[in-house]
């Protein structure tokens, strides 16, 4: 009995091995050999996770969780997934100060190189974030004709289609150099 068994642990740890999927097994009370288990069907495939389009993310700054030193001043830009499934982003998203009629206002904002891109999971009614840095400083002291604008355009990472805020801060009107939004890659979850 114990050589039928042995032998049936080998058979079960050689299909194993070879990943037959299939076996030959042996009760203790009977040699005979048991008809072949079922093939098991092929696992799915992993779904993918679709990209975030500006559809499905609410874009917003987070006033409340300023920060600041030396003239700058930080902004949690928030992505609110606002879709039923959960998407995915990756990189810096595209800002820019406007006025009341969409039009841009100095330069876009400049990437900020502290961290890596990775691609970020954003659920359905989760949040991913963004560091926007609003460089006071550089709007007072540059010589760049500085008037209030009215709204920030951000257009989430690699996509075309921009989502409007609220904005009233001085900005640049003059482009070609006076820097005063840096932005950086987006991060999972809220930055409160």
């Amino acid at each position: 009995m114990r050589t039928t068994i042995r032998r049936a642990a080998a058979a079960v740890a050689a299909a194993v091995a070879l990943g037959t999927g299939s076996f030959w097994a042996a009760s203790a009370a009977s040699a005979t050999p048991a008809a072949p288990a079922a093939r098991s069907a092929p696992a799915a495939r992993p779904t993918l996770i679709p990209v975030c389009t500006a559809g499905n993310l609410a874009v917003w700054v987070n006033y409340g969780a300023l920060s600041g030193a030396a003239g700058t001043w930080y902004y949690p830009l928030e992505f609110t997934n606002t879709s039923n499934h959960t998407c995915r982003t990756w990189g810096w998203p595209g800002v820019s100060a406007t006025n009341a009629n969409g039009h841009q206002l100095g330069d876009a904002a400049q990437r900020n190189h502290l961290y890596a891109p990775h691609w970020v999971n954003i659920g359905a009614g989760a949040t991913a974030h963004a560091l926007l840095a609003y460089g006071a400083v550089e709007v007072q002291t540059s010589g760049c004709k500085p008037v209030n604008a009215s709204l920030i355009k951000v257009y989430a990472p690699n996509q075309r289609t921009a989502d409007d805020g609220f904005f009233s801060f001085p900005v640049c009107t003059v482009g070609g150099g006076h820097v005063y939004l840096r932005v950086g890659v987006i991060q999972p979850g809220t930055n409160i």
